[in-house]
C-alpha cells in the first residue's frame, strides 16, 4: 500500500508541475534581485561577449580602477542567477556557504599579462548585498589571464585595449 501511496502522490506532484506550466498566465521569471542595481551602486557590466547571463552577470565598479605603474587594482562583482555553494551534511558539519552573489579585489599586472586574487567575499544576496561572508585573501605571484576569460575583459578595462594579452 505504502508503494501505491507514493506512487499516486508522485503523479499528482508531476500533474500539478505540468499543469502549471501550460497555463497561459504561466512565465518563467528571473529570481527576485537578480541584475538589480542596489541604489548608489555604480557596478558597470562587463563586455557582453564575456557574460553567461543564463548563470551569471559580471560587473566593475570604475570608482574603484586604481593604477600604480603597470599594476592596477580594481573591484568585479558577480551576481549568479541560481544560490551558489554547498549544503552540509550531517548533524555535526558547520553551517552551509550558500550565496547569490560574491564581490572580488583583483590585481591586474598589465606588462606580464597576470591577474591576482587579493580579496573575495560571498553574499547572502544579490549584488552584494545581505549577509557578508570574507573568504580569501591570496598571497602570491597571479595567474596568466586567459583569452576569452572574464578576467580577459577586466584586463581590457584595467590596462587599456591599447595593450595586447600574449
Amino acid at each position: 500500500m505504502l508503494k501505491g501511496t507514493a506512487l499516486g502522490l508522485s503523479s499528482c506532484v508531476l500533474f500539478l508541475l505540468l499543469s502549471s506550466c501550460a497555463d497561459p498566465g504561466y512565465e518563467i521569471r528571473q529570481p527576485q534581485g537578480y541584475g538589480e542595481m542596489p541604489p548608489g551602486e555604480t557596478w558597470i557590466a562587463v563586455d557582453s561577449a564575456y557574460q553567461s547571463p543564463s548563470r551569471e552577470m559580471v560587473y566593475y565598479d570604475p570608482k574603484t580602477v586604481r593604477r600604480d605603474g603597470d599594476l592596477v587594482t580594481l573591484w568585479q562583482l558577480t551576481d549568479y542567477k541560481w544560490m551558489q555553494g554547498n549544503a552540509p551534511f550531517g548533524m555535526f558539519m558547520m553551517s552551509p556557504h550558500r550565496f547569490f552573489s560574491t564581490k572580488t579585489h583583483k590585481e591586474f599586472d598589465c606588462a606580464h599579462n597576470s591577474v591576482r586574487l587579493l580579496a573575495s567575499s560571498e553574499f547572502s544576496q544579490h549584488m552584494g548585498t545581505g549577509t557578508q561572508n570574507a573568504v580569501l585573501v591570496e598571497q602570491g605571484d597571479g595567474q596568466p589571464v586567459k583569452p576569452g576569460s572574464i578576467n580577459q575583459a577586466l584586463w581590457e578595462v584595467a590596462c587599456g585595449a591599447t595593450t595586447t594579452l600574449s
